[in-house]
């Protein structure tokens, strides 16, 4: 009698709902960014880390901001909700996130992961070509117009 080690495999269901190469996705109230020049701020939107992209979709005004992983050189939590993520030529403020401090840890986990290979590579790595812009802390004050984003 011999033993069928082998399985026939089964069809995989097809997950319509989820898009393909999502690693982490949350919801926002808002996000502040500036690069140069004028900033954009844009309310209630979703970020998501796709593949080697952190990807900041807001939709009041509609657009999307995807800055690669390796490009990211400083994740921190300010306050409560606040997610201050930065790199050599941008500030990213996301607003209004739960659970902060897991989100944190886990956008640093998928940082370091995608440096790996960046390195393993020879790329060179942004802070190492491009020297830092914006490299303070941020303060908050009392009539700043991001305490909005705690009163919903």
């Amino acid at each position: 009698m011999a033993l069928q080690l082998l399985k026939r495999p089964r069809p995989l269901p097809a997950f319509k709902d989820e898009e393909k190469g999502i690693y982490a996705q949350w919801k926002i109230k808002g996000f502040f960014y500036r690069k140069s020049g004028l900033p954009k701020i844009s309310v209630k939107g979703v970020a998501r880390v796709r593949y080697a992209d952190l990807e900041v979709e807001g939709k009041l005004p509609h657009f999307t901001i995807k800055k690669q992983l390796v490009n990211i050189g400083y994740v921190e939590h300010v306050n409560d909700d606040i997610l201050d993520v930065r790199g050599c030529d941008f500030r990213l403020l996301i607003f209004g996130v739960h659970h902060v401090e897991i989100i944190r840890d886990w956008l640093r986990f998928l940082v370091i992961r995608q440096r790996i290979p960046h390195s393993l590579m020879g790329l060179p790595f942004d802070w190492q070509v491009k020297p830092v812009r914006d490299d303070r802390q941020l303060q908050l004050s009392r009539i700043s117009p991001f305490h909005c984003f705690k009163i919903w």
